[in-house]
């Protein structure tokens, strides 16, 4: 059958400038037709044939091994029952290269007995090339995420690497065999290879240690054919067929990942494929946590025998792992601290005193604060806390290292000789640190200077002696009314400092205004009554500690020169 040569002129002037490539061919479905009557130059460049080639012949010369089947059926039936088709296979070209073709055909005319089927088609083979890259990519991101949960546990990582295996390639059976003393040992087994757990293959004569010894992939497609296994014992553990990878890291191989089916040819190469790409993955991930493992107690002891706490305390607040160190600090056994909340462990007015830096922890900044804490016996030492947020592999936050430092010999380097408040060193340190703090989470911070009105009087009628004790007096009565948060200093003569953390003007004027009322009231030895003259000026997240200072110094200034024994506020 040809076309009439009206009807021919017509789509040949169509179809040929298409980039489309068109095949036409008869009515002809039972074999050996149909019979290719038209073929664009679009379609002849996509498969190799020329025109001449391909007239009279028919469109079966493109399949191959591995054309659908099925999905040519469908096409048959479908034609047959005047509808139209699209589908997806395989095709060949006519130098025996495959390409995945995706074609619709449709019948001409398209009501009543069709004289013809027009097929429009193009090769989609880059398209799906890239789609299985990007599944690839996204498994291979999935498997780093889910290994990356198990942490350096060994064992749990050996056990997440199995189960991600079978997993990923819909596998019956996973394991992970180790070499050692010249044997495969199943260290971890997930699925079907369950109970497996501790089973020993010899290295020498099984298809684990080929994949061993050999270091090289093995795509097992049927046990019952392939000469390398021993029948027997895969069927016993429902071995049918499988893939196996060497588990190398940085040239040394140290065992093979495992996944099996219990029906054969269960694997595409597309599975092996990335089973490779992921064991280099899953390889680093297991030496790295051998290598942990192996150092882990040596870290242990170094760990202990550090002078300071350590511990992690995961997203709910709850220890998982603290040093020997702690356990001293609060004078009980380890499994009365790990597990349990910080809370319960350190008491629930002092969690509630330091809850909101650890829940910045948890948020994902670093913390270094200072703080009293209580010991066993009741006593507070003060202590330097820092909190080191744990990321996962994702990026989130998992909990936080807590490293607790026992600072009571810097603090006493730090304390005037004299009335035991900071001296200026400690005072300028302090500055920095909780003018950083309040920055980076825009917290309110107050800072109070007050100067003792007439000292020099003082001194130069009751001697220097007498001024002493008014100094340490005054030291005590001011450490009676301000928070064990707020840092009191000696600023330098009869001049002294008040850093407030977490106070806002209003609440620092209030406390200016109690501290001038209680050394108003109070009565010194010899001396009898006092003033002082105060300032107050709030933290403003955009200056420096110094320039901070250099404004409440100055309405410090404002306040001696406005009359003494008033409450100065810094502009």
């Amino acid at each position: 059958m040809t076309l009439a040569m009206s009807d021919y002129e017509l789509l040949k002037a169509a179809l040929e400038t298409v980039r489309e490539a068109v095949l036409i061919t008869d009515n002809q479905l039972d074999r050996p037709g149909p019979y290719i009557v038209y073929a664009n130059p679009a379609f002849c460049k996509l498969s190799g044939y020329t025109i001449e080639q391909l007239a009279g012949q028919t469109p079966r010369l493109l399949q191959g091994p591995e054309t659908d089947a099925g999905l040519m059926r469908t096409l048959r039936q479908q034609l047959l029952a005047g509808e139209e088709f699209s589908g997806e296979t395989i095709n060949y070209r006519k130098d025996g290269s495959s390409f995945r073709m995706q074609w619709k055909i449709r019948p001409f005319p398209a009501t009543g007995q069709p004289r013809y089927f027009i097929a429009a088609q193009r090769d989609v083979s880059v398209m799906r090339n890239l789609e299985q890259q990007r599944q690839q990519l996204q498994a291979l991101v999935e498997i780093q995420t889910q290994v990356g949960t198990a942490g350096l546990d060994l064992q749990a990582m050996r056990d997440q690497v199995a189960e991600v295996a079978m997993a990923v390639t819909g596998a019956d059976g996973a394991a992970v065999e180790e070499a050692e003393h010249g044997e495969m040992v199943y260290t971890a087994s997930s699925g079907r290879a369950a109970d497996s757990l501790g089973l020993r293959l010899p290295v020498a004569g099984s298809l684990s240690g080929s994949c061993y010894l050999q270091r090289e992939s093995i795509h097992c497609r049927d046990t019952h054919h392939d000469p390398r296994v021993a029948k027997a014992a895969a069927d016993k553990v429902g071995f049918r067929s499988g893939l196996l990878v060497p588990l190398t890291h940085k040239e040394q191989c140290f065992g093979v990942l495992k996944v099996y089916s219990a029906q054969p040819d269960a694997f595409s190469d597309d599975d092996l494929k990335l089973l490779n790409m992921a064991s280099q993955l899953l390889a680093s991930s297991l030496a790295d946590a051998r290598l942990f493992k192996g150092e882990r107690d040596r870290r242990t002891l170094l760990v202990d025998s550090l002078p300071i706490l350590i511990s992690f305390v995961d997203q709910q607040l709850y220890y998982r792992e603290i040093n020997v160190a702690y356990t001293r600090w609060y004078n009980r056994p380890i499994e009365q601290i790990v597990g349990k909340q910080v809370a319960e462990v350190m008491g629930q007015t002092q969690f509630e005193d330091i809850q909101h830096y650890m829940l910045s922890a948890l948020s994902g900044e670093r913390v270094t604060f200072e703080y009293h804490l209580l010991q066993a016996d009741g006593a507070a030492k003060p202590v330097e806390i820092e909190y080191t947020p744990l990321r996962s592999t994702k990026g989130e936050v998992q909990g936080f290292y807590e490293m607790i430092r026992d600072i009571s010999d810097r603090k006493h380097a730090e304390q005037d000789y004299l009335t035991g408040a900071f001296n200026r060193k400690g005072f300028d340190d302090r500055l920095e640190m909780v003018c950083t703090t309040a920055r980076r989470y825009r917290r309110p911070l107050a800072l109070i200077f007050l100067d003792v009105d007439h000292f020099k009087r003082i001194n130069d009628t009751f001697g220097h002696g007498i001024g002493d004790d008014v100094l340490r007096a005054l030291v005590k009565a001011l450490l009676n009314e301000v928070r064990d948060s707020d840092i009191v200093s000696r600023w330098g003569g009869e001049e002294f400092a008040v850093l407030a953390p977490e106070t806002t003007m209003s609440e620092a004027l209030d406390l200016a205004e109690r501290l001038r009322l209680a050394l108003s009231k109070h009565q010194f030895d010899i001396v009898g009554q006092i003033t002082a003259s105060f300032a107050v000026g709030e933290f403003d997240h955009q200056e420096t500690g110094n320039d901070f200072m250099r404004r409440v110094d100055a309405a410090l200034y404002d306040a001696k020169a406005g009359g003494r024994n008033r409450v100065a506020r810094a502009n």
